[in-house]
């Protein structure tokens, strides 16, 4: 049995950092074309159901916006002999309980913050669906209780929890839980709230984790975003990432190192995001209508304030780029080009300006203890800058090679400023 699940949808938000010039092309960059995707998507893998973990909706005084694009897709999903099952999250608390009453093909679990199942059945396999939702826009304590009584009463059958939450964490008016509270009877966790996909199995064969936004709304939101694919049988559960939203955002680093001339720079940013776009035509149908990009041009170049000077007369940002029937936009550019220094010559000397050299040649060199003692520090500091100034965001996965890429730049910045300077 095939099901398909998604969250924070957020039917009725506006994306944000899109050019004036790509006005036509509107209509197709919201989260109602999303949905649309996501109910073609669901018709054409037979699931036996969509489900959905809240913040369906973008405001409370969103009805109109999302009654015509929910009620239809809802509608042709019944047609098809697809069920709707959804919770409310907390920006939808009032408007899609409203939404529900009336639209009889849609099914939302656990209004007013009780917990509720549904049995789901399709050739033979039977899933029971379990949820809970916000009875109020705050929510300062865990929404487990009650969680055990409605599970117990549930019959035999891999078992789905659908929540909108903040997990593992103690204070928050966002549903506080903490994962080790999350019942073990439950198959899958499909978490709604953060917008950043994160949703895995465990060694145990258990999944748990956010679904991340079926649309990328802003630059904050990088990378694919979409819905879940999820296949229940004999063996356990499987799942898979589809990518479905109209819009994405990335970023796009371009290095300048190897170039000529200043003005090579701009046919080369052009490569580079030809290069993207074309990674993309293979989704075909979900192909991205447009890709909005966060332009890094970095490396070191000995006329670096030409590069400079004619990024700025040809600016990225201005240009209007449309490959594999995509529209590509430049929305932020961000130069981190330095001038030629010969690292290990400065390496050689003594000061700081030689630390910090032999720190570069350091990231750059095989593994070795002293490489590893660096990279954990920065990985400490950098997590705990994360945990301090963004408290309702996951913390990032760190592998050693974003970490010390990160290095790399902040380090050779450093050095050529350093250089610049007066002994």
């Amino acid at each position: 049995m095939k099901l398909l699940c998604a969250a924070d949808l957020h039917l009725g938000r506006q994306p944000s950092r899109v050019p004036g010039r790509l006005s036509h092309l509107a209509p197709r960059l919201t989260p109602a074309e999303a949905w649309r995707r996501l109910v073609d998507l669901a018709v054409a893998e037979d699931v036996a159901a969509v489900l959905l973990a809240g913040d369906v909706v973008e405001d409370e005084h969103d009805f109109f916006e999302a009654y015509s694009d929910l009620r239809s897709g809802a509608e042709r999903l019944a047609d098809n002999g697809i069920q709707l099952v959804a919770i409310v999250g907390n920006h939808d608390v009032t408007v899609l309980p409203r939404l529900a009453q009336a639209m009889p093909t849609v099914r939302v679990l656990g209004i007013g913050g009780r917990w509720e199942a549904v049995s789901l059945e399709r050739g033979g396999v039977t899933a029971n669906v379990v949820g809970w939702s916000w009875p109020a826009a705050q929510v300062t304590t865990s929404p487990l209780g009650g969680l055990q009584d409605a599970l117990q009463a549930l019959a035999p059958a891999p078992t789905l929890g659908l929540l909108h939450c903040d997990l593992d964490q103690t204070r928050s008016v966002y549903a506080p839980v903490r994962r080790t509270e999350l019942p073990g009877a439950v198959d899958a966790w499909l978490l709604g709230h953060v917008h950043k996909p994160s949703f895995a199995a465990d060694a145990a064969g258990k999944w748990c984790g956010y679904l991340g936004s079926a649309f990328g709304a802003d630059p904050g939101e990088e990378g694919p975003r979409g819905a879940w694919l999820l296949t229940v049988a004999d063996g356990g559960l499987t799942a898979e990432h589809v990518p479905l939203s109209p819009l994405l955002y990335d970023t796009v680093e371009v290095d300048v190192s190897h170039l000529a001339a200043p003005a090579d720079v701009s046919a080369h940013v052009a490569g580079a995001l030809e290069e993207r776009c074309d990674a993309l035509a293979g989704l075909g149908d979900r192909c991205p209508v447009a890709v909005g990009v966060r332009l890094r041009l970095v490396g070191s170049h000995e006329l670096r304030e030409e590069v400079e000077a004619h990024v700025a007369e040809e600016d990225p940002r201005e240009g209007e780029f449309a490959f594999a029937g995509t529209s590509c936009f430049v929305h932020d550019v961000s130069f981190e080009v330095y001038p030629r220094v010969d690292v290990a010559a400065v390496a050689a000397t003594d000061g700081p300006r030689a630390l910090m050299a032999r720190r570069l040649m350091l990231l750059d060199g095989p593994p070795c203890a002293e490489r590893e003692r660096l990279i954990g520090g920065a990985r400490a500091a950098m997590l705990e800058a994360v945990r301090k100034g963004y408290k309702e965001l996951d913390p990032p996965e760190l592998t050693d090679d974003e970490v010390a890429a990160t290095l790399r730049s902040a380090a050779a910045g450093l050095l050529a400023r350093m250089m610049e300077m007066a002994p």
